[in-house]
């Protein structure tokens, strides 16, 4: 099957769970807590439960890897679609416009399509390996910005994974940051972050704390229109729970790390 194919039925299927999202927001209703502070919401199950149900049925024999339902195995593990059914769940949850859902397809642990579909903002971002980026079916690029001095930066969020471990690095993140760059953000979601480096809006986002689903479509859309995206230390990501990413222009991803390590 062709990766076009691929991502005609991802593609399809952020839609429809996109504006299933839009409509359980309406009446929404409370939330449940996972833990202390990280909660769940109805449209993750459902949205998930669309994606998931939509995807066995097309491709049967792939494995899939989600937040909230984790690791459904197929008979051929080498491709493995991994989902976030609602990025950015607490934004979600209080109409906060900055959450997605994200759907990528990996071929033997790397990135091979990527759909992100952002239904508060209009904007759905697709790419395929090897063929660029695209937002709204328009190509999209990094930014082209050189000086820290006048780039912007975006630090995930505080109160994830080890609390404490992650917090403290977040508040050494955020003064280094805000010593070398512009501006540091911080908008709660993966997805939003990393659609925003690919299209340029952001030079430059550090995760402290991701998980598979957070990053596995983001990864693929910041290196096709451009960037990079790898660990922490500048090394390639793994896609493995709990691991410190970064993500960038490409320009400034050694400042990045330099600033950080």
């Amino acid at each position: 099957m062709e990766n076009q194919d691929y991502l005609k039925v991802a593609e399809a299927l952020a839609k429809e769970a996109g504006a299933l999202c839009l409509e359980i927001q309406q009446n929404l209703g409370g939330v449940k807590y996972k833990s202390k502070k990280d909660v769940v919401t109805r449209a993750d199950i459902a949205s998930e439960k669309l994606i998931v149900e939509g995807l066995r049925k097309a491709f049967p024999e792939h494995s899939i890897r989600t937040e909230e339902a984790g690791v459904i195995e197929g008979v051929d593990p080498r491709y493995r679609w991994i989902i976030d059914p609602v990025d950015g769940t607490v934004n979600f949850s209080r109409g906060i416009p900055f959450w997605g859902i994200s759907i990528a397809l990996h071929f033997e642990g790397k990135p091979l399509v990527a759909i992100v579909n952002l239904p508060r903002l209009g904007e759905l971002y697709t790419a395929i390996k090897g063929e660029g980026a695209f937002m709204n079916g328009k190509p999209i690029h990094v930014s082209d910005e050189s000086d820290p001095v006048h780039a912007i930066v975006s630090n995930g969020d505080f109160n994830v994974g080890d609390v404490a471990k992650i917090n403290a690095q977040n508040s050494k993140n955020f003064a280094r940051e805000a010593e070398t760059f512009e501006r540091v953000k911080c908008f709660g979601s993966a997805v939003i972050e990393g659609c925003f480096t690919a299209c340029g809006r952001l030079d430059c986002f550090v995760m402290t704390m991701s998980y598979p689903w957070d990053i596995a479509a983001i990864a693929l859309l910041v290196e096709e229109a451009g960037g990079k995206s790898t660990h922490i230390d500048g090394s390639p990501m793994q896609f493995v729970d709990a691991e410190q990413v970064i993500f960038s222009n490409g320009i400034l991803h050694k400042t990045l790390i330099d600033t950080i390590l």
